[in-house]
């Protein structure tokens, strides 16, 4: 399991890494597992890639970037693993309400942090990162954002660039084939090729027609005749995903 800490408090920050360290003797001694932990003394490195992480303490008070904007940026990333807001000089759980804000993966400790405290949302973690679904990263030109699934609308390829159309209404360009983001997304039963140059989320079609597809975000997408089964295909080896899933992917 990889955590990370991003604390501008230096000796916060390393008594931080000294608690993680015995739970990381803890959970070894019950499960054989590790915890390897990350340490940042500046929110712009911690930002760089949290995805890699299961848990991300947090507690920026004295620097550019403050704790809630920082928990700002994680979500606007669409991060679901567990966030753990470490209150000292600030009350971030009365600025997360103050700023309406909303995420059920955020959780919230008082500093000086306690063992037990410590141990309950160390064990919250293992059970959360069971359920958390999967996510790819769109590393766009001017964003990169963490998408889920039911994210995607659909993705099609124009010249070396590939526009990734969302359901929040974005769209993302990457520097990228579509064979190869294809190929990521197979993580996703619901993706389907409709062309040599598209592919879509079966979950989004609002319509379908001779030879073409309408989505729900209005984009209309030619299906030539030797894609025409794609669809029924999705839809069947999703119901199979589905079911092994449902089996324990045994």
């Amino acid at each position: 399991m990889n955590l990370a800490v991003c604390d501008d408090n230096i000796a916060d920050r390393k008594q931080t890494e000294r608690l993680l360290g015995r739970q990381s003797d803890r959970i070894f001694k019950e499960t054989g597992e590790r915890i390897f932990i990350d340490s940042y003394g500046n929110a712009e490195a911690f930002l760089q890639n949290p995805q890699m992480y299961h848990g991300l303490f947090i507690d920026m008070v004295d620097s550019n970037m403050t704790g809630i904007e920082v928990l700002q940026n994680l979500l606007d990333q669409r991060i679901l693993k567990p966030i753990i807001m470490c209150s000292s000089k600030v009350d971030y759980k009365a600025q997360f309400i103050e700023a309406g804000m909303s995420a059920d993966n955020v959780l919230f400790l008082n500093k000086p942090l306690k063992v037990s405290e410590l141990t309950e949302v160390v064990d919250r973690i293992k059970e959360l990162n069971k359920t958390v679904e999967h996510t790819i990263e769109l590393r766009g030109k001017a964003e990169t954002i963490y998408a889920k699934g039911d994210d995607i609308i659909c993705a099609k390829q124009i010249k070396a660039e590939l526009e990734v159309f969302l359901s929040d209404g974005r769209t993302i360009i990457l520097l990228e084939n579509i064979v190869n983001f294809y190929a990521e997304c197979n993580c996703f039963p619901q993706m389907c090729p409709v062309n040599d140059n598209s592919f879509i989320n079966i979950d989004h079609i609002k319509e379908t027609k001779f030879r073409k597809v309408i989505m729900d975000n209005d984009m209309v997408f030619p299906v030539p005749f030797s894609y025409r089964n794609a669809i029924k295909k999705t839809e069947a080896y999703r119901k199979e995903y589905e079911q092994h899933q449902k089996s324990g992917g045994q």
